[in-house]
């Protein structure tokens, strides 16, 4: 039985057109449009990041006065079904007229608290606000002078 051996050796494929230019185009810096689409999504991102932060703020307040209104809610209707339901009992005791008169300045007082802690809540979130458009707005300046620094980079390099 013979035995017979036969060695090939493969030649690279040459490089086609299509890959000499890619191997060309591999080292270019980016464009002028490539520069101002970097830019164009920067800043839309940032405004979209704004927008966010904006709305969370006007959600949490909301949810913050829900609550605090519920709360007082609450407490003034159980004071007063309290109250009531004491009437009920003593209607026919003497001095009725001294409780119910007591019992109308508490809720009064219930009242005007009420109204101050709600005037408080507003003036916080005003506040707030405030700080809050204030830090967009001076964060929104500092992208800007960012993007210009880049702009002139970029310029500089081309």
């Amino acid at each position: 039985m013979a035995t017979t051996t036969t060695s090939t050796t493969k030649t690279a494929p040459k490089r086609t057109t299509t890959a000499r230019k890619s191997a060309s185009t591999a080292a270019k810096s980016p464009t002028k449009t490539t520069a101002r689409r970097t830019r164009t999504t920067a800043t839309t991102e940032t405004r979209q990041a704004a927008a966010a932060n904006t709305r969370a703020a006007k959600v949490t307040a909301a949810q913050g006065r829900n609550v605090a209104e519920r709360a007082a809610l609450v407490y003034v209707g159980s004071v007063l079904e309290t109250r009531d339901r004491a009437l009920a009992l003593v209607s026919d005791l003497p001095g009725v007229n001294k409780l119910e008169r007591r019992g109308n300045t508490a809720r009064t007082q219930l009242e005007r608290n009420a109204r101050q802690a709600r005037t408080r809540l507003r003036r916080e979130l005003r506040g707030r606000r405030r700080n809050a458009e204030m830090l967009v707005k001076s964060n929104r300046a500092r992208v800007g002078s960012l993007a210009g620094t880049a702009k002139e980079r970029v310029s500089a390099i081309a």
